[in-house]
């Protein structure tokens, strides 16, 4: 029996279909069958040609920006991440070269069929040579009503005549190409393009952050290797060569992660910028990667003796400064990874042409909507409020260390303010049962204290850390859970004291209490397991005279290096 054009018992060959050209742009035509062949067969291998020309007018496209176009069209279609993939290929000395190359590809993803109606440069010239690329052939243009070509359309933008190809462009196209493409088409129709220099090619990230706490715009860098053939010790920005037939966006995410222990999460590249997340900072938000431009250069002093360009991109950021820092990691190309204010970073020597694209980076930084108008006589005058949190289980003795550190820090003359548990007031109002799974309450009322009272205090002492609502959160509702982390993660300078309750001096106190002393010994337990498991830094003691030690030996650290 015979179903679907299958023998009943027997599964269906997998189809890959592989198709290449320099889509620059892509237009309706190229739309209408790059889609037809994703839904008709199960993969589909877009390969984009000539990746590292640029400059000319027969190449004035930098792939970054034809990779997004053909993301573009295949998101507005409704075909899945999973159903394509998209693959540089640069050009080679010979047809030869570039066919091997070709099969190469294809042989490594298990293509059956290939897609080209390109007659003078690929159907025509293996005619001749009497060669075949092995797949089974189809034409795109066989069959189809559109008569225009890229090469029609670059024109038509040259000459202004818009009207003339507005509908030749998918919708979805259309914003890729008018963000900078169509600028780059005019400049290399009057011989100004930016050309890709033959050789290494590699990526580069700037990464600003406008920090929260000061107002200040900061630049990541580090040092160069002193192994490296080119600018050794150097300052420089985190980047890497690209792979062979990896896409500079994929490079560049490589890099991130390899050079600084960042991992960029890419969310939609279909847009430009790119929206990302740094997947393994806590309570990061959503970001944008941007592709600042093509950088090359002939001269060694700029470029390096392996020549090549560098294909730059610039992540911009508006948040907590720490937050990111925490989570760096130096590498041994990248070492001393750290934010550099962004003047001190300018008055430094910096590798390659790395310093145009961080001025670069930085204006368009500056030209977005600053979230953070702060004046330098507000920074001068708000207070950079430490706290000092206590944690652990029912009856660890929490209160007794926040009263007596703040006690004590007081005696020092210190500026401090103690911010009692909320949790509590609602055991002696007898209501938080009823309010346990109701933890966004809990963190709310329990932030708001400690948030009315920074940059108004020096310290602040409490004994409620929210990583305790966080745990309790963390049953309930996983939103809940990170918006308590962000709470308490809002607070820049912080250092969290596990007490551990010294069950030979204390006697359990069940008064003011919900939980008995078996259960408050387990739920020591699991709150520290879950301290481990986010990674948090935390000082562990045994009982609250320990504690109160510990809070004031904090503090002299802390003012020691502040």
């Amino acid at each position: 029996m015979v179903t679907n054009g299958t023998v009943q018992g027997q599964k269906r060959k997998t189809t890959v279909v592989a198709t290449i050209g320099k889509w620059m742009p892509p237009h309706n035509g190229h739309k209408q069958f790059l889609v037809k062949l994703a839904r008709e067969h199960d993969k589909i291998i877009v390969m984009i040609g000539s990746c590292y020309e640029s400059g000319t007018e027969n190449h004035s496209i930098p792939a970054a920006e034809r990779e997004k176009m053909i993301v573009a069209i295949f998101k507005s279609a409704g075909i899945s991440e999973d159903k394509y993939e998209i693959i540089p290929v640069e050009d080679t000395e010979t047809f030869e070269e570039w066919v091997e190359d070709v099969k190469s590809i294809c042989n490594s993803r298990g293509v059956t069929h290939f897609c080209t109606g390109n007659q003078e440069d690929i159907l025509s010239v293996l005619e001749k040579k009497n060669k075949t690329l092995g797949f089974e052939m189809i034409n795109p243009e066989i069959n189809t009503d559109f008569q225009y070509h890229a090469t029609d359309i670059r024109k038509m933008i040259i000459e202004g005549r818009y009207k003339d190809f507005e509908n030749l462009i998918p919708p979805e196209v259309k914003p890729i190409l008018f963000k900078y493409s169509f600028k780059e088409i005019l400049a290399a129709s009057r011989k100004k393009g930016v050309k890709i220099v033959k050789g290494r090619q590699t990526v580069d990230m700037v990464f600003l952050i406008r920090n929260i706490s000061d107002g200040k715009v900061y630049v990541l860098l580090g040092n160069r290797s002193m192994q490296k053939v080119d600018f050794p010790g150097c300052l420089g920005v985190p980047g890497t060569a690209i792979s062979k037939h990896e896409s500079a966006i994929k490079a560049v995410i490589r890099a991130c992660y390899e050079k600084t222990g960042l991992n960029i999460e890419l969310l939609d590249n279909s847009l430009e910028p790119a929206i990302i997340k740094f997947s393994n900072v806590p309570n990061s938000n959503l970001e944008q990667l941007h592709f600042i431009g093509i950088y090359s250069s002939e001269d060694e002093k700029m470029a390096g003796t392996r020549g090549g360009s560098s294909h730059a991109f610039g992540v911009f950021v508006e948040d907590d400064l720490d937050k990111y820092e925490e989570y760096l990691s130096s590498s041994t190309e990248l070492t001393d990874l750290k934010f550099y204010e962004i003047n001190e970073a300018m008055s430094k020597k910096i590798a390659y042409q790395q310093m145009d694209m961080i001025k670069k980076a930085y204006s368009m930084f500056e030209a977005y909507p600053d979230f953070i108008k702060v004046t330098d006589e507000e920074i001068k005058e708000k207070k950079e409020t430490f706290m000092i949190s206590f944690i652990g289980s029912s009856g660890a003795g929490k209160s007794t260390a926040g009263l007596g550190a703040a006690y004590n820090l007081k005696l020092l003359g210190k500026s401090v303010e103690y911010v009692p548990e909320f949790a509590k007031r609602l055991v002696y109002d007898g209501t938080l049962e009823k309010n346990i799974p109701n933890q966004s309450y809990i963190a709310a009322e329990q932030f708001k204290m400690i948030y009315d009272l920074l940059g108004q205090v020096d310290y602040i002492v409490t004994d409620a850390g929210l990583e305790i609502t966080a745990l309790h959160s963390s049953r309930e509702n996983e939103i809940i859970e990170k918006m308590v982390w962000y709470l308490r993660n809002r607070v820049k300078n912080q250092i969290t004291i596990f007490i551990e309750m010294d069950e030979e001096k204390v006697k359990f106190e069940n008064r003011g209490r919900i939980e008995s002393q078996k259960e408050s010994q387990r739920f020591s337990i699991l709150l520290e397991e879950y301290l481990k498991k986010n990674n948090l830094k935390y000082i562990k003691v045994k009982g609250s005279v320990a504690a109160v030690e510990a809070a004031i030996n904090a503090v002299e650290e802390y003012e020691k290096n502040h």
